[in-house]
């Protein structure tokens, strides 16, 4: 129960922080974007539809087409989230607040937008539109989901052209790379772990002084020094990041010559680092 209301929060902040994008710096630099949101931005700069409404009816018609191939859990959080972005765009839409300079709209409305991407994938949800398109080529068909979903992103930037013209077209794509690029950096920080490899014949002290006194796993391998033509025993251990500078100075005072690599981790499932 605690992880469902986790996501939700997670999916409810995060959409509000898309709507934050759209109508804080997006819409006032009239800027394109890809998905749901783009189509909705189309039809606002062209017949002035509040993105409020055709975002939550593009994601509810998405949803239908492609539910028979999600799981249940996927189209009840993307269903939230789409009724989460609406409530947002409505909420955001009230506060007199807008950014009208190109370079501004397009870097602030960036890190907004990723953000809010990153907490809404972190919470195993989607933002519906092209990501639930994607999802069902891949399902159906075998496609690639990366390539389906920057093919059709791509297609409905460029073909905001028709509305916003060519050059607020070009600094769109700048948008949504940026986008792009700040969401994968608040996945990565949430996920942010690092991997010890600790060589020492202290092994079984440093192993126990880990375990107990940070109440992280030790893993300890055998091996063979092949320069000193002895066996080795050689510990491995995934850390938080925060852990990283106290584990290791505490492997230098049981042993000063130790041998110490540190590896960067990209995700981690299961153990104390949980399934989510």
């Amino acid at each position: 129960m605690k992880a469902i209301i986790k996501d939700i929060l997670l999916i409810t902040i995060g959409s509000f922080l898309i709507a934050a994008s759209v109508e804080f710096f997006v819409i006032p630099n009239k800027l394109g974007d890809g998905s749901t949101i783009g189509m909705s931005l189309i039809l606002y700069y062209l017949f002035e539809v509040p993105a409020s409404i055709s975002s939550l009816i593009i994601n509810l018609i998405f949803i239908a087409i492609a539910y028979k191939f999600l799981m249940k859990k996927t189209i009840v959080y993307t269903v939230i989230g789409a009724f989460m972005t609406s409530v947002g765009l409505s909420v955001m839409n009230l506060i007199p607040f807008a950014v009208d300079d190109m370079i501004l709209g397009v870097i602030f409305g960036a890190l907004l937008m990723g953000a809010g991407l990153a907490l809404i994938f972190i919470a195993d949800a989607s933002n519906g539109g092209t990501t639930l398109l994607a999802y069902l080529l891949n399902y159906t068909k075998g496609y690639s989901f990366s390539k389906s979903l920057f093919y059709m992103d791509s297609l409905i930037i460029v073909g905001s052209i028709v509305a916003i013209g060519v050059y607020h077209t070009l600094y769109s794509f700048i948008f949504v790379y940026l986008c792009t690029k700040i969401a994968n950096q608040f996945i990565e920080g949430f996920h942010n772990k690092k991997a010890m490899t600790i060589m020492s014949e202290q092994y079984e002290e440093i192993s126990k002084r880990i375990t107990h006194k940070f109440g992280n796993a030790a893993t300890i391998f055998y091996g063979y020094g092949y320069y000193v033509n002895e066996d080795k025993r050689i510990i491995y251990i995934v850390i938080k990041k925060n852990e990283l500078l106290k584990i290791k100075k505490e492997v230098q005072l049981l042993d000063p010559q130790s041998f110490i690599v540190i590896h960067e981790v990209k995700e981690v499932v299961g153990g104390k680092f949980g399934f989510v």
